[in-house]
């Protein structure tokens, strides 16, 4: 190995160090979980735990909200049909909630009893309101990555009219 290019190495191997670092400690952080309290009238009335999603987790949702049938016209090729946006989303909630809210709340055999279920993302319909719901997307959002620089944009333009 001729001197320059020993050199150039040296001089970048403390950047991959510090490069390497960071994606180390980006890992450790994928896991972090926030608490979404549900307040009504100034109430507290629970709190649970959630976190953010990968690309997997959030495309299984995605099939699972997704109802598919065969076409004949394709040769019974099976072509997703419709898409529920409300299960998706209950389905994400239930996903990204961590696993011991999710045993007491979602998976509770005696609230789904009573709310008339059969699946914990069923529950998450049933006891969260539509903006309660939304919020706590928008919570697994961020937590996922997704930093909200379009929303600050978009109200900005609306600030703008």
């Amino acid at each position: 190995m001729d001197e320059v290019k020993r050199e150039e190495l040296l001089t970048a191997e403390n950047t991959m160090l510090q490069d390497i670092g960071g994606v180390l400690e980006a890992m450790e952080t994928i896991t972090k979980y926030e608490v979404f309290d549900v307040v009504r009238d100034g109430k507290k009335l629970f709190s649970f735990r959630v976190r953010g999603l990968d690309d997997e987790e959030i495309e299984k949702c995605r099939n699972q909200a997704t109802k598919v049938v065969k076409d004949r016209r394709l040769g019974s090729l099976v072509v997703p049909r419709d898409f529920n946006a409300a299960k998706f989303n209950s389905l994400m909630i239930y996903t990204a909630t961590h696993p011991d809210d999710r045993k007491a709340l979602w998976d509770n055999k005696t609230l789904w009893d009573k709310a008339g279920v059969l699946a914990g993302w069923q529950l998450v319909d049933k006891v969260l309101k539509r903006g309660e719901k939304e919020a706590v997307i928008e919570l697994i959002e961020k937590l996922s990555g997704y930093d909200g620089e379009e929303g600050e944009t978009t109200e900005e333009t609306l600030k703008n009219l």
